[in-house]
């Protein structure tokens, strides 16, 4: 081995240490501060608080988790058709995608999780591993351009996020959005780095799922935030950043489905004698938006596998 192979190997090392210990220490303070925080509470007021959540509100909340779900889902329909075009029906693609975010949003390790049940799905119909992890690639980057698009709104909607810089740093990205579509207008269908290459969208599929973006965390938020009481919650465009953080933290904690993190940093954002409606809310949105989709996804899963081995026998 090299001195250079050497050095790059330590650098791999220092990366992973670097990651992992970042994660431990997100999980350790999530697990000190919800211990914290349950602590104080009386289960009993939890319980009423989750009996006092309107049912017109959750409703509400099954609705928007109902949006975010099919924006979700149409990630994988554009992504799908951008990389293999007019190899998979509209209706794998939709079953693909529909049942891969639902189970990866209750489970977490997206990389991982998804692209195997993308693989176990779009591989039945000859597409190949490299081109699902060419899916996956252009999933995530929607899902990351979902996330900015929101963030540049709130920022140009509350300037005074980030100490006055909201509106220059949201302006920052419209501009970042502006130029990525002008890059893919001026007749770019693939994307390098280094040996990997993937197909990517023309400028008028990316401006879509932008929009898809917006809608998908708008639905996202609105799941939660309906669960809320009023007084608690605040405007939705208040409420928009706490969930954004809290998102990040869970995504960052690599736990299944950001538990822990996720739950530790809404309560945060509230006194402590609102805690226990919030805890209320958080236990509902897990029902609604993680243990229901996962629920039915598992379902729709194990009708499609028993499909695939009674085809298989014949």
């Amino acid at each position: 081995m090299t001195d250079n192979d050497t050095k790059r190997s330590l650098k791999t090392i220092a990366a992973w240490l670097a990651k992992h210990l970042l994660m431990v220490a997100i999980l350790g303070v999530a697990v000190f501060l919800l211990h914290r925080y349950i602590a104080r509470m009386a289960w009993h007021d939890v319980r009423d608080a989750v009996d006092r959540i309107p049912r017109w509100h959750v409703a509400g909340s099954i609705a928007a988790a109902l949006l975010s779900w099919a924006c979700l889902t149409a990630y994988d329909v554009f992504a799908v058709e951008t990389v293999v075009p007019g190899k998979v029906s509209m209706r794998m693609k939709i079953f693909a995608g529909a049942t891969t975010h639902a189970i990866c949003n209750a489970l977490g390790f997206h990389a991982i999780t998804g692209t195997a049940l993308r693989y176990r799905i779009l591989s039945t119909r000859g597409v190949s591993a490299a081109d699902v992890a060419r899916v996956v690639g252009l999933v995530g980057f929607a899902v990351a351009m979902g996330f900015a698009a929101v963030t540049a709104i709130a920022l140009m909607l509350e300037p005074s996020i980030a100490h006055g810089w909201g509106r220059w740093l949201g302006a920052a990205l419209v501009s970042l959005f502006v130029l990525l579509l002008r890059w893919l207008a001026g007749k770019h269908d693939e994307l390098r780095v280094w040996k990997f290459s993937t197909p990517v969208p023309s400028a008028r599929s990316a401006g879509a799922q932008i929009v898809i973006g917006v809608l998908e965390m708008i639905g996202a938020i609105a799941a939660m935030y309906l669960l809320l009481p009023a007084e608690i919650a605040g405007s939705f465009l208040d409420f928009a950043p706490i969930y954004v953080g809290a998102i990040i933290a869970g995504i960052v904690s690599n736990t299944p489905g950001g538990i822990g993190a996720f739950e530790a940093l809404t309560l945060a954002a509230f006194p402590q004698e609102q805690r226990a409606q919030v805890l209320a809310a958080l236990l509902a949105y897990r029902v609604i938006y993680g243990l229901g989709p996962l629920a039915i996804a598992s379902l729709a899963l194990g009708a499609f596998e028993l499909r695939r081995r009674a085809r298989k026998a014949s």
